[in-house]
């Protein structure tokens, strides 16, 4: 009798620490983010007492001009969980140039060869590589902290508008 309540107890605590519920609190900076657990939404921040099960979970934190955030959590049985996030900003920012026959490349995802683009992007720095004839000619890090517009000389930094 002794080896079968063993058996039950070990049972109820695996499926007790499977379905655990876990406190939960999101703040953002700035507020009113929009939070989404697992794919489903549990409101705008800040979020207070809400309950998450113990496990792997994702969270995808999205503001209208800011950068979204995806963040993987695996909560572990505990009393709660507390989440601080600080949500970067994106901004508009253009880029010219007078140079002919010039390629930018910027953080090796966005090309172009136009002499005026419009582009949004996350605070923070930049890699800019400037490309003629094949050949890198050019790398600078620039730094986008407002709305703003770059201006590109050959042998020169480039400069802000």
């Amino acid at each position: 009798m002794k080896h079968h309540c063993k058996k039950i107890f070990f049972v109820y605590f695996v499926l007790c620490g499977l379905f655990a519920q876990v406190k939960l609190t999101v703040n953002t900076i700035p507020k009113r983010a929009e939070i989404l657990l697992d794919g489903k939404s549990i409101g705008k921040t800040p979020i207070h007492k809400a309950m998450i099960t113990t496990g792997e979970h994702k969270f995808e934190i999205n503001k209208s001009g800011f950068a979204p955030l995806i963040y993987d959590l695996i909560v572990n049985p505990s009393e709660a969980v507390h989440l601080d996030f600080f949500l970067n900003p994106i901004y508009k920012v253009k880029f010219k140039t007078d140079e002919k026959g010039l390629i930018f490349e910027l953080n090796g995802e966005h090309r172009w060869d136009d002499d005026l683009i419009r582009l949004k992007l996350e605070a923070g720095d930049h890699m800019l590589r400037v490309f003629k004839l094949g050949n890198i000619i050019d790398e600078q890090t620039i730094l986008v902290d407002e709305p703003k517009t770059f201006r590109y000389f050959l042998k020169k930094p480039i400069s802000e508008e």
